[in-house]
């Protein structure tokens, strides 16, 4: 849907859409701050609480063509999180379609609707499968992000199984943060949670106290659905990330070697960003019965 359209058809004075390359933009302002949405992907690229920076990283040099994800903001990972797993749904003749993180990043979304919550702004995304999506998913599905721009930005991810058969569901929010120095960054809230090291072989064992990231780091923190909080340090803050049924967390950064893979990020932003991903990944996988909805959601805001 064109950005003329769309403002006729959601006129709201908190919600503004214009056109960036071959996306379509959402900006959110209120009493609370801004966030930005595209709907390509329903990618969440943007959240400055009221007075204060920006809370996520986009790259420098991401792509706004309408033919990768946009590298940074919150991308959307559904139904299945990292590489497919034929587990999930069995080897079909679709699985030579099936991209890195699902299905929801590459599409198109739709608007929903856009509404005023007391003094928040909600707008919501859907995505239901055309030929394009059937090819690397198909079994029929209906797909929302709820954004919800107030006190907190928080953002809900709602699956329902439409098909006639049960899959199994692994996602997350891949959330990009903006932060003064990777390398040493503090999380905190996952002490005495199982911690599996995908660079190490997907080695085992029990995280003891805070986690200082390293670069590069890969690590997926199970069976703990408690809040996290990120000191970044330089810039003088704390992110509150709050979750909803999610079980899982995911500490990404891909060092000095893996940023040289990206052609979307230049090769010294990886001290700028870390991934601390609210998910269902691995362990916390969890099967979705047809006729089904599994919601999770997520809450940001800074201190």
């Amino acid at each position: 849907m064109t950005v003329a359209a769309l403002t006729e058809q959601f006129p709201h004075p908190e919600v503004r859409f214009r056109q960036q390359d071959a996306l379509v933009m959402v900006d959110i302002e209120n009493a609370h701050g801004s966030a930005t949405i595209t709907t390509f992907g329903a990618t969440l690229l943007s959240y400055r609480p009221k007075g204060g920076a920006d809370v996520l990283w986009v790259s420098d040099t991401a792509l706004y063509d309408g033919k990768k994800p946009v590298r940074g903001g919150v991308p959307v990972c559904w139904p299945w999180f990292g590489p497919y797993d034929p587990a999930a749904l069995g080897p079909d003749p679709s699985d030579e379609y099936k991209k890195g993180h699902g299905i929801a990043r590459y599409a198109f979304w739709d608007v929903e609707s856009v509404e005023s919550v007391g003094e928040a702004t909600h707008v919501v995304f859907v995505l239901t499968p055309g030929d394009d999506i059937r090819k690397a998913w198909p079994l029929e599905f209906s797909l929302r992000l709820h954004v919800t721009l107030g006190e907190t930005l928080e953002m809900t991810l709602e699956g329902e199984n439409r098909s006639k058969r049960e899959w199994r569901v692994s996602e997350a929010f891949h959330t990009y943060f903006g932060v003064g120095e990777a390398e040493g960054l503090v999380v905190r809230g996952l002490d005495g949670t199982m911690r599996i090291d995908k660079l190490a072989d997907g080695e085992r064992g029990t995280q003891s106290g805070e986690v200082a990231m390293t670069t590069p780091m890969e690590q997926v923190f199970v069976g703990h659905p408690g809040t996290l909080v990120i000191e970044d340090r330089g810039n003088a803050r704390e992110i509150v990330i709050e979750r909803e049924n999610s079980a899982s967390s995911v500490l990404w950064n891909p060092g000095p070697e893996g940023v040289q893979s990206f052609a979307d990020m230049p090769d010294d932003q990886y001290r700028k960003t870390v991934c601390v991903e609210v998910a269902n990944a691995l362990d916390d996988a969890y099967p979705l019965a047809a006729g089904a909805t599994h919601a999770m959601s997520m809450r940001l805001s800074v201190r």
